[in-house]
């Protein structure tokens, strides 16, 4: 697979003009984000992983963009960035997919998800095995290899015609 570097320009939230940085290197996808970037470093809005809070607020697509690219470029940045950090096996991220868990502080995700998991029969994973014992959700940091379809996806986004102050 190939490896790259690019920033997009979506378009415009409330907030200003909204772009992210998209980068692909030894099968590793990191993706963050800005909105309304400052030439001083911070932003009238979001930054980091913004597909949280700015995808539903856009008003404005930069051309190229359009809310259906948007939600397939949101939905590839939640499921895809940081593939080299997954806490779950294969089995155990499909089900956590499937059947998300609530929590409440003082509580935590890892707890939920592991305790899901082990009422599931996947906690440890029988059919994962990692140094030839069941892979415990949360005891390694997994990769997930990203499919060809989705690099060829980010790759076809347009490139930002306008630059960003963090550029």
């Amino acid at each position: 697979m190939s490896t790259f570097t690019k920033i997009v320009h979506i378009g415009r939230t409330a907030c200003g003009n909204t772009f992210a940085k998209i980068v692909f290197n030894d099968n590793r996808l990191s993706i963050t984000g800005v909105e309304g970037p400052k030439a001083n470093g911070n932003a009238a809005g979001s930054s980091g992983q913004i597909f949280m809070t700015a995808v539903p607020t856009f008003k404005d697509f930069a051309p190229g963009w359009n809310a259906e690219k948007l939600a397939q470029f949101a939905a590839i940045w939640e499921d895809w960035h940081l593939n080299d950090m997954s806490a779950g096996s294969p089995a155990q991220t499909a089900f956590l997919k499937a059947n998300p868990v609530t929590w409440k502080y003082p509580g935590s995700h890892y707890d939920s998800a592991s305790h899901a998991l082990q009422s599931a029969g996947l906690n440890p994973d029988p059919d994962y095995l990692r140094n030839g014992k069941p892979y415990k959700y949360g005891s390694a940091w997994l990769s997930r290899d990203v499919p060809a379809d989705v690099i060829q996806f980010l790759q076809s986004l347009p490139d930002a015609t306008v630059q960003p102050a963090w550029i």
